[in-house]
């Protein structure tokens, strides 16, 4: 681990000073998915090359529920009917926030001075939820940024945050120019990680830091779907990206997995159309999704 230089610093001033902008108006309810518009999804369309699909969805995984270690973060109950043919039914229970499963954070899941996302205050019914995504409909340019072969590495390190500048330097090698309400999709290697043995751990785990938050602020990022999350190190301060969906109301799909996305990408390709579709649970704070990448 490096050297502990100082304290880490919440940006608490500059996190306000984006959030008090209103950019989209007081109490939007859909924060980046405003910047998805007409010229954005044409955009996406005109990525698909051969029409080839990945998903960037993890297995759904059945460990410890934020609930508690007795529970199960996904639960699945089936059921045969005899009416008097067979007819099976199911119930489904999920934790939608959590290290393991592909997730879309709502609006209100990141809070700050006793208010969600735009004003909305933390007790409001009327508030934001992952339903409003749902109506919106995500479809955008998928941009795909390896940060560990801009490094030459197999995953991102603990030490060393993906920053700004390797964000630019994927996209000059693939030649693409990032627009604004392109989804930004950045691959750290969780994938390869984890086959290594390493285990994620909340005190220490690799992840993009205050630099790179900047990064996607100042290029109108619609959506960030990641493998790794939040850098957690002594010199970065706590959730940079996460609560930027309190500042700006960004949209994060959390958990991806980019082991197949790889092997699909034509030479030098990195861009194509994702598709993200939660559904519409009014008053949610996320959703696990399925997030369809088309090349």
């Amino acid at each position: 681990m490096a050297e502990v230089v100082g304290p880490p610093v919440l940006p608490v001033e500059w996190l306000r000073q984006l959030a008090s902008a209103r950019r989209f108006g007081e109490r939007d309810r859909y924060g980046t998915a405003n910047l998805i518009d007409g010229a954005a999804r044409q955009r996406a369309v005109s990525a698909i090359k051969t029409g080839a699909s990945v998903s960037l969805a993890r297995p759904l995984s059945d460990g410890p529920s934020l609930r508690g270690d007795n529970e199960r973060s996904f639960s699945l109950t089936t059921f045969l009917n005899h009416v008097p043919i067979e007819v099976a039914s199911d119930h489904l229970e999920l934790d939608c926030h959590n290290q393991l499963n592909t997730h879309l954070d709502g609006l209100n899941h990141m809070g700050m001075d006793q208010t969600w996302y735009s004003g909305w205050g933390l007790d409001d019914p009327s508030g934001p939820s992952i339903a409003d995504f749902a109506e919106a409909g995500l479809v955008a340019r998928a941009v795909h940024v390896d940060i560990p072969a801009v490094r030459g590495e197999r995953w991102v390190d603990v030490d060393h945050p993906v920053t700004g500048a390797e964000i630019d330097t994927a996209l000059k090698l693939g030649g693409i120019t990032f627009a604004p309400g392109d989804a930004l999709l950045v691959d750290m290697g969780r994938d390869l990680y984890e086959a290594a043995g390493f285990e994620w751990s909340h005190d220490e785990n690799p992840g993009i830091g205050l630099d790179g938050a900047h990064w996607i602020v100042d290029h109108d990022v619609s959506i960030v779907c990641w493998d790794f999350l939040d850098a957690t190190h002594p010199r970065e301060p706590f959730l940079p990206v996460h609560m930027l969906i309190w500042a700006i109301g960004l949209l994060l799909v959390d958990n991806c997995d980019f082991s197949l996305l790889r092997t699909k990408l034509g030479p030098g390709q990195i861009a194509g159309a994702v598709v993200i579709a939660p559904l519409p649970i009014a008053g949610a704070t996320g959703n696990n999704v399925n997030p369809i990448v088309l090349l």
